[in-house]
């Protein structure tokens, strides 16, 4: 997820929607009964969407906001100029259901804690020693850029999720400690622990 964390707006817009992308795909297979018949190969982004929302992978709100997040992909590969403004990504979010976009927003305040605090330090003439290796960090910490990782990985933690319960179900598990240890053991398979949910949730 570093690569997802250091980058740029545009960086983090790429790299999710190949997270997305692929996520949505695992979840929509993990809800098929023959997801071979697909040619996944040369299904696009909106197909597999399509098969998620169809499947009930993804909820009509994940969808609609995808959907957009999408357009904002597709616009982005294709105007040379483009950039992204945080009242994009903000209406983009919107699309989501009230507890997905209270995520979002509280993964984006905490990221943007530490540059706030950085601007009060800088205000107040406090000289702060900063870890070389986050300094590329600390230069796209955004509000659009911290939005846009907020929504990649809510995205892609509730798509994994309902590919993971029915892997989860399939291997047998029925009481919560089995299934929640299996939903784990297949995010950090799926995702190499890069969208692991903290350890207190």
């Amino acid at each position: 997820m570093d690569a997802l964390r250091d980058a740029d707006d545009m960086g983090v817009l790429l790299r999710g929607h190949l997270w997305v992308e692929a996520v949505l795909e695992y979840a929509a297979r993990s809800k098929l009964e023959r997801p071979d018949a697909i040619d996944w190969a040369n299904a696009r982004f909106e197909h597999k969407l399509a098969l998620a929302e169809a499947t009930g992978a993804a909820d009509v709100s994940l969808a609609r906001a995808l959907k957009s997040f999408n357009r904002l992909r597709n616009k982005s590969a294709h105007e040379l100029l483009f950039s992204i403004e945080v009242d994009q990504v903000k209406t983009m979010v919107g699309l989501t259901d009230d507890s997905t976009r209270t995520a979002i927003y509280r993964i984006a305040d905490e990221q943007l804690k530490v540059a706030r605090q950085l601007e009060q330090y800088k205000a107040d003439g406090v000289e702060v020693e900063i870890d070389p290796e986050a300094l590329p960090y600390l230069r796209v910490l955004t509000p659009t850029r911290s939005l846009l990782f907020a929504f990649v990985v809510c995205a892609v933690r509730s798509l994994a999720i309902a590919g993971a319960l029915d892997v989860a179900f399939e291997a047998g598990a029925r009481d919560p400690n089995s299934i929640v240890k299996k939903i784990d053991e297949e995010m950090d398979r799926l995702t190499g622990g890069l969208f692991r949910f903290p350890s207190g949730r």
